[in-house]
């Protein structure tokens, strides 16, 4: 997988750069910026590159080993990876933070280093509020496709997965995220698998991959949202109602069906997780004068190609801010999140 291609590597040189993860956003950013000739330091939690292309993906879909060749590319052009490092400030607990063994302040790395990449993507799942949530059976999608993904390529033992063989699997959502929860169900030998969604497939950017899996025996069902998962010790199946759209909006009606199933994953968004917790995105100004630049899916969780392009942009940008003749204005960390937060309020 090629984050970033050049002919020939640029003069060195003297600014420092830092990238706080190393998903595509990241990656595609270190190898702008190496070819050009600036010191790139990426910082990763995770044991290895990829982000979620690497720990979440289906084998199927992209392969780890083609990330780890475009990880061993940009280490060729003089990137410097230092893995199983966490970047913290007042980021709370997330999902791979288990593989962290060495930790950074963010104000270390302000202090460090010329200006500063966060593009830590989006790990934390948003959660299904319904009756019955809590049940066993029952997994958010993006921590299920996270440890068959470690499992597959032997970081994690098949024992720590739960049991899929001839299983009924209802996943609740029509993303990428659903598609990939799909795919590895197959995989893995699930008897049935049905996936739900509160609007049509027409609304779904992954129609073209759905209908694959429809004419491969997925089971979809369309306009329908969850109420309550089923079950007493465990999942049994789930109630949904029948949905309808009204001026754009989805509203649910006195319809009710139930589903069986044995397992439950939900795929209804994740959120971005940033060291700064409070900073979704923000003012471009304010993010300039501090030296710090956000790129891919902690800004808003969307696809690799965005990503990709993503940082592309954020790294032209960092090149042009580095070599203006504007001075830059340091603020202590605990300023620098006040004022990001004040201009967005956490929000977009």
């Amino acid at each position: 997988m090629k984050f970033y291609i050049c002919r020939g590597k640029a003069e060195p040189k003297p600014f420092k750069i830092a990238i706080i993860g190393a998903g595509p956003a990241g990656l595609t950013a270190a190898g702008y910026l190496a070819c050009k000739g600036y010191e790139v330091h990426v910082y990763e939690k995770m044991p290895e590159g990829g982000g979620m292309v690497a720990f979440a993906i289906p084998e199927t879909r992209i392969p780890v080993k083609t990330v780890r060749d475009g990880v061993r590319e940009l280490e060729k052009l003089g990137v410097q990876f230092h893995f199983r490092t966490k970047v913290v400030y007042d980021s709370p607990r997330e999902l791979g933070d288990e593989w962290a063994e060495h930790f950074v302040s963010l104000e270390k790395l302000l202090g460090e280093f010329d200006a500063l990449l966060i593009a830590t993507g989006a790990w934390k799942p948003r959660k299904l509020k319904v009756p019955g949530a809590e049940l066993p059976g029952v997994f958010d999608a993006l921590t299920l496709l996270h440890h068959v993904k470690m499992a597959r390529i032997g970081y994690y033992p098949w024992d720590r997965i739960p049991e899929v063989k001839g299983k009924r699997i209802v996943v609740i959502g029509a993303g990428y995220t659903a598609v990939d929860v799909a795919i590895e169900a197959r995989l893995l030998g699930a008897d049935k698998v049905t996936m739900v969604y509160r609007r049509s497939i027409e609304d779904s950017y992954a129609r073209a991959e759905i209908r694959n899996l429809i004419s491969e025996g997925l089971e979809f069902i369309e306009h329908a949202s969850p109420v309550r998962i089923l079950g007493e010790k465990r999942v049994q199946g789930v109630e949904f109602a029948r949905t309808e759209i009204v001026e754009g909006s989805v509203v649910s009606t006195a319809e009710r069906f139930t589903v069986d199933a044995d397992l439950v994953a939900y795929a209804i968004g994740q959120l971005p997780t940033s060291p700064i917790r409070e900073v979704v995105c923000a003012n471009e100004k304010i993010l300039k004068e501090a030296g710090i630049f956000f790129a891919g899916d902690v800004v808003a969780p969307r696809n690799i190609g965005t990503a990709m392009r993503e940082g592309r942009a954020r790294a032209r940008e960092i090149e042009e801010w580095l070599l203006s003749k504007a001075p830059r204005r340091v603020f202590p960390v605990p300023v620098a999140a006040r004022l990001i937060s004040s201009v967005t309020n956490g929000k977009c």
